[in-house]
Parts: structure tokens; sequence; C-alpha cells
């Protein structure tokens, strides 16, 4: 069964004067309300831009990550997000901060209250605005490219001072995490240079001990010296055959030449045996103890290379870490500097007498049909139930 709407409309229509006179009773309360009566709030507002990144960004480490396409560089970049802004913004201790600047509790008449502080702050949250200004990257992602503070007064100086101070606190508070950030990097890249310094200086400890222990002391040009010498009494030793197969052929045996030839043969063949099988460490090693001494020259001598690297590598970490800590310059870049507002920014009191003269007449004209509804409802001998006990 359908509800009848026509009974209600037309006793709506039959006190149509009656709610005339309170539509023109109302219009003019909310006008002299809205005129007279609202306070005038004056905005005054400060722009300006996040910080866009910081030293990890610009550092040697970040480019070489940036540079290899690590996807977690925008992560470790070290910037101070937006994030930050709004979470210092929304910090207790700013708000506090503002509200005894400004004798807030007085201003809100909240002095006796028991939970004055609460109270203050949801009243500046109406008072003292973060706005962004986001602009889109990509499906799903944005990026805020501003921030804009508004605040609001019934003074006009007031208003500006409060955009201000408040300008003032969060960049102060941007530069505190920036040097403290840049500290606990300075520390860490410190802790690291020690450790590294202390790797270094054992790698050459060891490489020192091993070119004395095994007379290394360039393997590859001693190495270059063993087949030079090998090669030229390799050389003499043949040139020696062949001169004792002739002179075999012209002399008996027992000839002093040919005793002399044989003397020298003997000569090559060993100092060739020892160039080739000798394990005594000397600065012309024999070709044995290359296949040993080859690889682990080779291997201390990349490892002390690549630790070099990573020394210089760190050393110029360590100088930018502390060149950023030492920075304490603002990250936070005013484009929009606050200013005196010469007209009021609220309430809008166009909006206000519409909204009031709105809220009024659907208040009363509710109150009149529910009226009538419980009217008709007990005069059909209806009551309501009755509550047990």
């Amino acid at each position: 069964m359908m509800f009848d709407f026509w009974p209600y409309l037309l006793l709506l229509w039959k006190k149509r004067w009656f709610l005339l006179a309170n539509l023109t009773l109302v219009g003019i309360v909310s006008v002299v309300f809205a005129f007279f009566i609202a306070e005038k709030e004056y905005r005054s507002q400060a722009t300006f831009l996040p910080p866009s990144g910081g030293a990890a960004s610009s550092s040697g480490l970040g480019a070489m990550m940036a540079m290899g396409g690590n996807p977690f560089f925008g992560l470790l970049a070290g910037n101070e997000s937006g994030d930050h802004i709004e979470a210092i913004f929304d910090s207790k201790v700013l708000k506090r901060n503002i509200i005894e600047e400004f004798n807030l509790y007085d201003n809100y008449d909240l002095r006796d209250s028991p939970n004055m502080f609460e109270l203050a702050v949801k009243q500046m949250e109406k008072q003292i605005i973060l706005v962004p200004t986001l602009r889109g990257r990509g499906i799903g992602t944005s990026r805020t490219i501003s921030y804009t503070i508004q605040s609001y007064h019934t003074d006009p100086d007031t208003a500006r001072m409060m955009a201000e101070f408040v300008f003032a606190s969060l960049d102060s508070a941007i530069v505190y995490i920036s040097i403290n950030k840049a500290r606990r990097n300075r520390e860490f890249i410190e802790s690291q240079f020690g450790i590294s310094s202390k790797r270094l200086d054992s790698l050459q400890e060891a490489f020192r001990d091993f070119q004395i222990t095994h007379k290394a002391f360039n393997i590859t040009e001693q190495m270059k010296l063993t087949l030079k010498t090998y090669s030229d009494i390799k050389t003499a030793a043949i040139m020696n055959d062949i001169r004792l197969q002739a002179l075999q052929r012209e002399f008996r045996t027992g000839s002093p030449e040919i005793n002399s030839a044989l003397n020298l043969k003997r000569i090559y063949e060993r100092q060739l045996a020892e160039l080739e099988q000798s394990e005594q460490y000397a600065v012309i090693p024999s070709l044995n103890l290359s296949t040993e001494l080859t690889p682990a020259y080779t291997n201390l001598f990349r490892s002390i290379e690549v630790q070099n690297q990573v020394h210089l590598m760190l050393t110029s970490e360590l100088e930018q870490a502390r060149l950023q800590e030492a920075r304490d310059v603002s990250s936070l870049v005013l484009i929009d500097p606050p200013y005196t507002a010469e007209y009021k920014a609220r309430p809008k009191r166009l909006s206000m007498v519409l909204m009031i003269t709105a809220g009024y007449m659907f208040i009363l004209t509710f109150i009149i049909v529910i009226y009538k509804f419980f009217t008709e409802f007990f005069r059909a001998g209806f009551r309501p139930p009755k509550l047990e006990n």
C-alpha cells in the first residue's frame, strides 16, 4: 500500500501564509545575522615548494644507483617528501606552539575547560589549514608540487602573522630533520669508512707479507724476466749442442774443446731444470712456482684495487655527508609570501542566508507534517504499544 502524500500537500497549501510569514521572518533574521552579527574573518596565505631531494640524490652512490636503474632509488634518495610536511603540520608540538604564540586559549574562551588543548586544536583546524596542490604522474599516482598555508582570523594582521609563524615553524622543523638525517648518514658513512680502512690496511699488510715471503714484488715483470732468462739459456744450450756435434765430428773423444762443450751442456741443463722445477722462492721464480704465485698475487692485488675503489667512494660520500650536515639553509622555497588581507574571506553571506533559511523552513515543514501524521494516527484509534516493565 502506497503512502498518500496528497493530504499533507493540501495541509501545506492551507498553511501557505503561515509558511510565507515564517519564511519572511527567518529571511530577515538570517540577513541580520549574516551581515551584522557574524564575525568577519580575513584570510592570509603562504605558498611554498616542498623539498625536492636530499644529499643522497646527488651523491656518488645515489648517482650510481640512479644510472643503474635501481627501482628503489627514489626510496633511498633521502628526500623530505610532502608526507613529512603534513606530519609536521599535524604534530601536537606545532599546534601547541601556535596556540601559545597567539594566546588562542583566551581567544576561544577555553581557559577553564578541562580539556582545553584538544578543544583548541579542533577549533584551530578550522582556522589554520594546509592545502596541497597535486599533479598526476601516471595511473593512480600523483605528486605534490606545492603547499599553501591558509590562516583565518578576525584581524587581518593577526591572520598574516599566523601564516608567517606556521611557515617559519615548518621551515625550522624541516631544516632540523635534514640536519639530523645528515648527521645519522654521516655517522653511518664514518663507521663504514673505518671498517673499509681497517680492511684495506689488512689487505695491504697481507700483500706486503706475501711479497716479502715469496719474493713476488711484481709477478708479471718477474715472469717476463724468467721466460727471457729461460729463452736465453735455451738458445745458448742449443747453440752449444750444435758446436758439440761439430767438434765430435772433427776431433776425437776427450779433446779439451769437447770436454768444455760437455761441461757447458751440463751447466745449461742444470740451469734450465732449476728454472722449470725449482721450489725455492726467488726474484726470478721458476716456471713451476708461477702456477702458484700468479693466481695468489693476482687475487691479492685485485682485492686491494677493489677495496681502494670502495675506500675512495666512501671518502667522497663522507665529505658530502659532512657538507650536508653543515648545510642549514632552508629547503622550503617560499613563492607566495603572506600579506595583510583587505577584504574578508568568510563567512559567505549569501550562502549563510540560504542555509539558515532553508534549514529553518525544512524543520518547520517537517514538524507540521509529523504533527499531522500522528494526529491522524491517534484519531484512527491506534495507540502506541505500552512498554513492559
